[in-house]
């Protein structure tokens, strides 16, 4: 099946938006470590104040894909993927049960859900359209594609999210992501009225024995491997040297997600 790639947006070391991000992954040089704080786009001060870090990554670079593609946020349905969720918020919530009384704060309590990002993406946007929020580990970008995917037929545009930010020293040692890390896809079934950014020709099969494509360059492969949102490094760099390549990633026990990419112009 056939996809267009509209916009995307990203947020993570050395690649500080989607326009400076390619840059970055188009060069030979060192992505450093420099990091810029998320941005709660569209949140009341009420609401920015409640907002946690994970969410205010997936609106950061959901803002940004929407932005490049010209789209109305409110019209289009929208998948957000995380391998954890919010690691902080479930180690404070944990630790307030431990303690006598336990009290939860009811903000962090509501926080503390899956979906909490995609309420946030709500009410920032004020869209009404279908949303999705899942997790697969470490195969929760590719899952996120797939069913970012699978929703163009209908839906005919899709917004795919995912983020991962580390966790607390409590968790790290049983959840280890090396760096925060969000990207987004603007999707669409038929090519935008601007120029794509890329053609994903793409296919759901079992279990090929391919290898999951891994990034040549030390430095971008440990965050790849370091943070599950940022299993999209392969194919983001593929699109940011427009180099035509199939990227594939493995899920195991379930099968495999492939994307030939090509290009236009």
């Amino acid at each position: 099946m056939i996809a267009y790639l509209a916009g995307l947006g990203m947020l993570g070391p050395g690649l500080l938006d989607g326009q400076q991000g390619l840059a970055a992954l188009a060069s030979a040089g060192p992505l450093g470590a420099a990091l810029r704080a998320p941005v709660a786009t569209g949140l009341s001060p009420n609401e920015a104040r409640r907002c946690p870090a994970s969410a205010r990554y997936a609106l950061d670079v959901g803002m940004q894909a929407l932005s490049a593609a010209g789209w109305d946020a409110a019209r289009v349905a929208t998948v957000l993927s995380s391998g954890s969720g919010d690691l902080e918020i479930l180690d404070k919530n944990c630790r307030a049960l431990t303690q006598t009384p336990a009290v939860l704060s009811p903000t962090l309590f509501h926080n503390s859900v899956h979906n909490a990002a995609g309420g946030y993406w709500g009410i920032a946007t004020h869209s009404r359209a279908p949303t999705t929020s899942l997790s697969a580990y470490d195969a929760s970008f590719a899952a996120g594609l797939l069913e970012a995917l699978t929703t163009l037929p209908a839906r005919r545009t899709c917004l795919l999210v995912a983020y991962d930010l580390p966790a607390p020293a409590a968790l790290a040692s049983v959840r280890k992501v090396v760096a925060p890390f969000a990207v987004a896809l603007a999707l669409c079934a038929e090519p935008p009225r601007q120029s794509p950014l890329a053609r994903l020709d793409w296919r759901w099969q079992p279990r090929s024995g391919a290898t999951e494509t891994a990034m040549p360059v030390t430095e971008r492969e440990a965050l790849r491997q370091g943070n599950p949102a940022a299993r999209a490094l392969p194919l983001l760099e593929a699109i940011a040297k427009r180099r035509p390549t199939t990227v594939v990633w493995p899920c195991p026990r379930a099968g495999e997600l492939q994307a030939e990419l090509s290009f236009l112009d």
